[in-house]
């Protein structure tokens, strides 16, 4: 079977997994890390760079890298965003040719399904380094709260990236199946997932793996970055009041802010009191020094956590308003699960068993449970075995627009899935031949704070009098998130459908030209990986070799079948990676190289 994989496109980092004889590992990037910043580049010499070095190169050049991009996918652009951008990204956001937000970074003009998809290359290189072999197919994750039009935003980076998106899933069900199978977990559990920029909550039924879903919500505009953000506003108050304007105004000067800012949030997961030294700060754009201030300060751990109290009263709000829908207290969860970066600090888990009056459970690394969990779906998803079930909820109200500007609910939020409503509506006046029926996805009551996903037209009617012309409504809405309409206008039986799909946020020769690049990319940087393999590779025998000379002296020493064995397969892998270095086989290199590591692994 072709390999599968499942991915955490994470705001501030991102991972990939698959299954590995029926248990979830991660695969480490090229680099050798777990884990991936989220973030993209581009050198002076024009050199894309994506994570770590991306991560690096902020450090010196903040105008020429671009982090947290996911707080702003699929989005509409506004003048309130562009404001709210302004204190947690060091990039500039743009209105895009159709509304969309688009970024600059290192003067160039970029949609965020690009940079989301430069990421997911990243990681499907990690993963054809990996198996030795393209990889194609996969389960992306998205915070439970995203909306169609985030979703729609997210398959077209895939695309783009040139994978096949299986499923979107969202995270905290996918750190859920990760939880249940490493934990055999089974009961009622909440999952709170904190991450760099968006925060969900879940709570499910977890049996014989059967995974239901009972309620979801969130806030797409809370996570890490607004921790930060509260540092920064603290450190920006402590700037001399003659250089504090100057400082504001100064990408670089905002971005080292925001750098020391997570620097001494993460030092506080684990120290009382952590200091900051700031140099260089104020106005870069010329060369007077005197325009530069220093800043040497010292946060503890308690003013911290009061800084913070807005940003967790939300996430116990959002708690709070999700039990509330799956009909459910604090003391009736079974399990809290945390998931994301931020929930290692001890003022999120102290938070947590304080309000739940249980504290969290162990297990699975919580910077790593979203990716696990998605590659178990894909597995699932690729093989059809019916080990698992996932039955799934609406995390979006659906609803038609009616006169007045309101919106009446079809299909209300956190309904089960598959779900279908129906509903009669009247014509909006005598006279009229075609009625409009408008489909909203969103949970206020006003048409003007919901999003407008589409609208049935239904043509060839006569009105002479409202009441005698009922027009009959019908939603479904499928488990993967399609949402099909249907109007008949009861009287003569003419009928419309329309299935509802997100529209895209570029136009499709843009799609099919970042395509392309990204394709070339792709192409170049995996003729530069087989080169690595096969100059490593050699290395990898050499090691095995060793360990076969280790193994028959414990085997001599202590005698028995098992020794025996492995000794056997050691030495046939061996045979095979000879036979994959004379043949240039990055897949067999890669086969036999798991092999070894799952052999030394067990023995």
């Amino acid at each position: 079977m072709d390999p599968v994989i499942g991915i955490d496109l994470g705001t501030t980092y991102s991972a990939v997994a698959t299954l590995d004889s029926g248990r979830p590992v991660i695969i480490p990037s090229r680099a050798g890390a777990r884990l991936t910043p989220s973030v993209i580049g581009f050198t002076a010499m024009g050199e894309r760079v994506v994570g770590e070095r991306a991560q690096i190169l902020g450090d010196e050049a903040p105008d020429r890298v671009a982090p947290a991009t996911k707080r702003f996918i699929g989005k509409r652009f506004s003048p309130a965003l562009e404001k709210a951008a302004k204190a947690v990204v060091p990039y500039p956001v743009l209105a895009g040719p159709q509304g969309e937000v688009r970024i600059k970074v290192a003067g160039r003009v970029m949609p965020l399904t690009q940079v989301s998809a430069m990421l997911l290359g990243e990681l499907k290189l990690d993963a054809e380094a990996h198996f030795g072999r393209p990889v194609s197919k996969a389960v992306i994750t998205v915070p439970a709260n995203f909306d169609e039009g985030q979703r729609q935003a997210t398959r077209e980076a895939a695309r783009i990236a040139g994978l096949e998106v299986l499923r979107l899933l969202n995270e905290p069900t996918a750190a859920a199946m990760a939880y249940g199978l490493v934990n055999s977990f089974q009961g009622r559990a909440l999952v709170f997932d904190l991450g760099g920029g968006t925060f969900d909550v879940s709570v499910l039924e977890m049996e014989n793996g059967v995974y239901e879903v009972k309620a979801t919500g969130g806030d797409t505009q809370l996570g890490g970055d607004d921790f930060d953000a509260r540092i920064v506003q603290w450190l920006v108050a402590q700037v001399p009041d003659l250089h504090r304007d100057a400082v504001t105004k100064d990408r670089v000067s905002m971005q080292r802010l925001r750098y020391a800012a997570e620097r001494a949030k993460r030092t506080l997961s684990e120290q009382s009191e952590a200091f900051l030294s700031l140099a260089e700060l104020g106005d870069h754009s010329g060369d007077a020094p005197d325009r530069l201030c220093t800043l040497d300060t010292a946060l503890t751990r308690d003013f911290f956590e009061t800084l913070s109290e807005p940003l967790t009263t939300r996430c116990l709000d959002v708690c709070r308003q999700v039990l509330a829908e799956a009909k459910l207290t604090a003391q009736d969860v079974e399990a809290v699960m945390l998931v994301g970066g931020m929930t290692r600090m001890p003022l999120i888990r102290a938070l947590v068993t304080k309000f739940f009056g249980r504290p969290p459970v162990t297990g699975v690394n919580p910077d790593e449970a979203v990716a696990l969990g998605a590659a178990v779906h894909a597995a699932e998803l690729a093989s059809r075995h019916g080990q698992t079930l996932l039955i799934d909820v609406a995390t979006h109200t659906l609803s038609v627009g009616v006169l007045g500007g309101t919106a009446r609910r079809l299909i209300p939020r956190n309904s089960p899935v598959p779900a279908s409503a129906k509903d009669v509506f009247l014509p909006g006046r005598t006279g009229q031949t075609q009625a409009r029926i408008p489909v909203y996805q969103g949970e206020s009551e006003f048409t003007d704070e919901c999003t407008k996903l589409g609208e049935v037209v239904l043509s060839d009617i006569s009105v002479v009098n409202r009441a005698e012309v009922p027009i009959e409504v019908t939603f479904e809405l499928s488990n993967e998130g399609t949402l099909s309409v249907r109007a008949v206008d009861t009287t003569t039986g003419i009928a419309e459908a329309l299935r509802i799909e997100a529209r895209t946020t570029l136009s499709p020769s843009e799609v099919d030209s970042l395509s392309k690049e990204q394709a070339a990319y792709s192409e170049q940087q995996g003729e530069k990986d087989k080169v690595q393999a096969l100059q490593t590779f050699p290395r990898v025998l050499d090691k095995a070799e060793r360990l076969v000379r280790l193994l028959e002296k414990s085997a001599e020493e202590n005698p028995s079948p098992e020794a025996d064995s492995v000794v056997g397969q050691v030495k046939a892998l061996l045979a095979q990676g000879r036979v994959a270095v004379k043949l240039g086989d990055t897949s067999q290199m890669a086969e036999v190289t798991r092999l070894l590591e799952r052999l030394v692994a067990l023995s």
